[in-house]
């Protein structure tokens, strides 16, 4: 697995390198400070899996930086770190393409969780988030190509690079994320994420360590 961690300061991405390296041995880690370091990684890098992305970077805005970066690597899964709980922020992220949103200032313990949820490749959300959104009545049953789209969805991918992962067109994948929102009693991606993990429809390791 290919991870970049994209923070400008030097010393937490040191840190946070051997708290990953601790967990996942065969990972291959790379550093960058900027967007256009990351920008240029990716590119070098096509099968990078996931960017650990700061939202303070010293002089871009975080979000920003996710957007460029989302542009020119649509299927890489985006986990933002912050010091912020603020639901509108982490709302953002999601709508930007996040794949997870991981507190910096959650305990150690329950921060290695974390990172281990993400590593595994499944989402991890703060209960702040979770606790919001659109209430389901129950749970309903997908169909497999629903289950692949929201966890398409999850993930933060396009809809191209859904299609692409499920050899579908994108018009069919429209009409499966159409139906889902239906079935989950929801209006956009987000808020079909949100409800997705309260109902046990994506990974039953999200809530872990919240």
């Amino acid at each position: 697995m290919k991870v970049m961690m994209l923070d400008d300061h030097a010393l937490f991405r040191a840190g946070l390198r051997m708290l990953l390296e601790s967990m996942e041995h065969s990972a291959e880690i790379f550093e960058a400070a900027t967007v256009d370091e990351a920008c240029a990684l990716a590119l070098r890098h096509p099968d990078l899996a996931i960017c650990l992305l700061d939202l303070e970077l010293k002089g871009e805005y975080g979000l920003d930086a996710l957007v460029r970066l989302k542009a020119g690597a649509p299927d890489i899964a985006v986990v933002v770190v912050s010091a912020s709980t603020d639901v509108d922020i982490i709302r953002g992220c999601l709508e930007a393409g996040a794949m997870s949103f991981v507190p910096k200032s959650m305990p150690a313990d329950f921060l290695k969780r974390a990172f281990e949820t993400v590593l595994a490749g499944e989402v991890y959300l703060p209960q702040e988030i979770l606790h919001l959104g659109p209430k389901s009545v129950a749970r309903p049953t997908l169909s497999p190509r629903q289950a692949d789209t929201l966890h398409g969805l999850a993930r933060g991918l396009p809809t191209k690079s859904i299609a692409r992962e499920l050899g579908l067109s994108e018009h069919t994948v429209k009409e499966y994320i159409g139906t889902l929102f239906q079935a989950l009693g929801v209006h956009n991606r987000t808020e079909a994420v949100i409800t997705g993990i309260r109902l046990g429809l994506l990974s039953p390791l999200q809530r872990k360590g919240s």
